[in-house]
């Protein structure tokens, strides 16, 4: 048992299951303490998300504080918004082998993320903050694949009406080339 003094943790693994951690880790005591971290934010995340909430577009713009957590799905991918306002947002990730599809490249519904995530909070910064939308439809054109490294997605609005708008991002690796690019149609509706 762990005190202040001495935050310790003891965990025991059957033989099966300790040969199956020794298996993929040289340092179990280190992969554990990092796994065990992940579900730690996303603990923070859910319970953030159910209490107080990212509400508006103010409510939102919290994710690219970092004394905020993340948004629930957003630690599971390691997506982060970096900005967003005037119709624009910036998202950035980390792209590993955890984002991969059976093939080995990043998996599409993963790239669509990012890109989603980046044209949604465009539009949300337009909202006032007792407002909701939704996504009415999103187009997506995979361009380049993507194993490992940095990606930034960039969204903006190019067009916003009383209740339907229209937004786009574009995904970039870490060379600056353009990997996707997506499309959305947003639609206001009201106060929440």
């Amino acid at each position: 048992m762990s005190t202040k003094a001495d935050p310790t943790v003891e965990v025991k693994f059957d033989q099966k299951a300790y040969e199956r951690l020794s298996a993929v880790t040289d340092t179990p005591a280190d992969f554990l303490h990092e796994a065990a971290m992940d579900r730690v934010e996303l603990a923070e995340a859910i319970a953030y998300t159910r209490d107080e909430g990212f509400h508006g577009p103010k409510g939102f713009a919290k994710l690219a504080d970092d004394t905020y957590p993340n948004w629930p799905l957003g630690s599971v991918l390691g997506i982060e918004l970096e900005s967003m306002g005037d119709g624009e947002s910036r998202w950035r990730m980390e792209v590993g082998a955890e984002h991969a599809n059976p093939m080995g490249t990043m998996h599409g519904g993963v790239l669509c993320d990012i890109g989603d995530a980046a044209l949604s909070t465009a539009f949300m910064s337009t909202l006032e903050d007792s407002q909701l939308f939704t996504t009415v439809d999103l187009r997506v054109n995979f361009l380049r694949p993507v194993r490992t490294g940095r990606l930034v997605a960039n969204g903006r609005v190019i067009h916003r009406g009383h209740t339907i708008g229209m937004a786009e991002s574009e995904v970039t690796n870490e060379d600056d080339e353009l990997v996707a690019k997506l499309s959305g149609t947003c639609m206001t509706l009201g106060d929440g």
